[in-house]
C-alpha cells in the first residue's frame, strides 16, 4: 500500500466479504480488508464449537463449501434424519408436538407431493442457475431473467403457498423450519427467501430422502485472518478496521477508521449490514439511497441443561412463528443450543423448557439478526467502483457468499453488466 492507497478496499469480513477477497487472492490482485472483527455473521465459539450467529449450513452452499477457499469446517449434523425432528404447532400450549415425520404430516400427502415436485423439478434447478448467475450480474438483471425467481422475489411466502396449493405441508412442519431459520414470522418472508431457507426439507418422492445435508461448522478466524494477509492482501481488524465515513473522491473512494487512519481506493466494496452500509454512504453524492429491510431480533444460546420431560424426545424441536422460542437442538449429551425471540436467561423462561439447574454457558444478542422484509431490490453497483455486497438483497451465508463473488467479478471484468 502506498500512501495508504490500494486498489480495492473491502468494508467487512463476513461471507461477502471473505469472498471478495479470496476471489481477488487468487487473480492475485491487491485488495485491504477492513472489519470490526473476522467472521461477520459467523460468531464462532473456539471452545464449544458453538455459532451463535450462523448456525448451520446446507449442502448446496457452493462457495461456502468450496475446498479451495477453505472458508468453514463441517462438524455435526443438525438432523441425521428427519424424525428425530419435532413440531411444536400450537402457540397456546407449546409442549404439545408431534414428529416431523409422523401421521400428521403424512395427512398432508396431496400438498407435500405438489410441495415436493415444485422444489425438485422446479424451485432447485431455477436458484441454482440464479444463483450462478448473481455471480456475474447485479441481482435485479438475474430477476429479470428468469420469470419463475422474478416472481418469487417479489411474492410473499404466504401468497406463493396459498397459489401453489402448499399449504397443508407448509402450515404443519415446512413454514416452523422457515422460522427456525429466520427468527420471523413467515407472512413477512418473501417467497424467495423462504424456499431458499427450507431446502434442507426436499425430499425425494417417493423414498423420502432428504437432498442435500444441513451441518454444523468450525469457522478459524484467525486462520482466515493470516491467509487473507498474505501476498497482495491485508486486513486491518477492531478499532484499525472499523469504517466511521466513506467520501468521493476526484478519482475514486476514501474511508475513515476508528482509529482516524484514512486509506483510498479505486474500488470500494461494502459488506457492511445493509443498515451500516446505508448510513455510511448517506448523503454522497451520485450515490443512490439505499432501501433497508426490516431486521428480526434473535438471542442465541448454549446451555448445560436437562430437558424438562416434554421436550426430551428427538434431537431438534421447531416452534410457531406466534411463540417467542425459535428451536431448541440437543448437541453433546447435557448441551443444548436454543435461539429466541425475546431474551430468556434473567427472566428465566428457560424453567418451561429445562430442569431446574440450567446453565447459560454462552450466549449472543443480535438486534439486527437478518434483514427479512419487505422484498427490496436495492441494485449492486451505486456508482463508478463502489459496489454493494452482504446481506442487501436476500438473507443467509450463500446469497451474501455470492455478492461477495460477484463484486470481485466486477472489479475483475468477469461481470456481463
Amino acid at each position: 500500500m502506498e500512501n495508504n492507497h490500494i486498489e480495492s478496499i473491502i468494508v467487512g469480513a463476513g461471507c461477502a466479504g471473505m469472498n471478495c477477497a479470496l476471489e481477488l487472492k487468487k487473480e492475485n490482485r491487491p485488495y485491504l480488508v477492513l472489519a470490526d472483527y473476522m467472521g461477520g455473521r459467523i460468531y464462532n465459539d473456539d471452545k464449544y464449537h458453538m455459532n451463535y450467529g450462523a448456525v448451520f449450513f446446507f449442502g448446496s452452499y457452493d462457495n461456502m463449501l468450496d475446498p479451495q477457499k477453505n472458508i468453514i469446517q463441517p462438524t455435526t449434523d443438525v438432523l441425521p434424519k428427519l424424525g428425530d425432528g419435532f413440531c411444536h404447532n400450537d402457540p397456546n400450549n407449546d409442549s404439545k408436538m408431534y414428529a416431523a415425520l409422523s401421521f400428521k404430516t403424512l395427512c398432508d400427502a396431496p400438498s407435500l407431493i405438489k410441495y415436493m415436485n415444485f422444489m425438485n423439478n422446479e424451485f432447485l434447478p431455477h436458484y441454482k442457475q440464479y444463483k450462478a448467475n448473481c455471480e456475474i450480474m447485479e441481482v435485479q438483471t438475474a430477476l429479470k431473467k428468469d420469470p419463475l425467481m422474478n416472481e418469487l422475489y417479489h411474492q410473499t411466502a404466504d401468497e406463493m403457498i396459498a397459489k401453489r396449493g402448499f399449504q397443508g405441508i407448509c402450515n404443519d412442519l415446512i413454514s416452523l423450519f422457515a422460522h427456525a431459520c429466520t427468527g420471523s414470522k413467515v407472512n413477512t418472508l418473501s417467497a424467495l427467501d423462504y424456499l431458499n431457507c427450507v431446502q434442507p426439507l426436499t425430499l425425494k418422492i417417493p423414498s423420502l430422502e432428504r437432498v442435500m445435508s444441513i451441518k454444523r461448522f468450525d469457522f478459524d478466524k484467525e486462520g482466515m485472518t493470516k491467509r487473507l494477509r498474505e501476498g497482495n492482501g491485508e486486513v486491518l481488524l477492531g478499532d484499525d478496521g472499523t469504517v466511521t465515513s466513506v467520501a468521493r473522491e476526484e478519482s475514486g473512494w476514501s474511508v475513515t477508521c476508528k482509529d482516524g487512519s484514512t486509506y483510498t481506493c479505486d474500488n470500494l466494496v461494502m459488506t457492511t449490514p445493509i443498515d451500516v452500509t446505508a448510513k455510511l454512504l448517506d448523503g454522497l453524492p451520485g450515490v443512490p439511497k439505499l432501501k433497508v429491510r426490516n431486521a428480526s431480533v434473535l438471542y442465541g444460546y448454549l446451555l448445560e441443561c436437562q430437558p424438562q420431560p416434554a421436550f426430551e424426545k428427538g434431537i431438534v424441536h421447531i416452534f410457531s412463528d406466534e411463540t417467542p422460542i425459535i428451536f431448541i437442538a440437543k448437541r453433546e449429551e447435557g448441551r443444548y443450543e436454543i435461539f429466541t425471540e425475546v431474551e430468556f436467561e434473567e427472566s428465566r423462561m428457560f424453567d418451561r423448557y429445562f430442569k431446574p439447574g440450567w446453565k447459560v454457558i454462552g450466549s449472543k444478542y443480535w438486534p439486527k439478526a437478518l434483514f427479512t422484509n419487505p422484498n427490496y431490490v436495492n441494485p449492486n453497483n451505486l456508482a463508478k467502483g463502489l459496489i454493494l455486497a452482504g446481506d442487501c438483497n436476500g438473507l443467509g451465508m450463500e446469497p451474501a457468499a455470492i455478492s461477495g463473488v460477484y463484486a470481485a467479478n466486477k472489479i475483475l471484468g468477469k461481470t456481463v453488466d
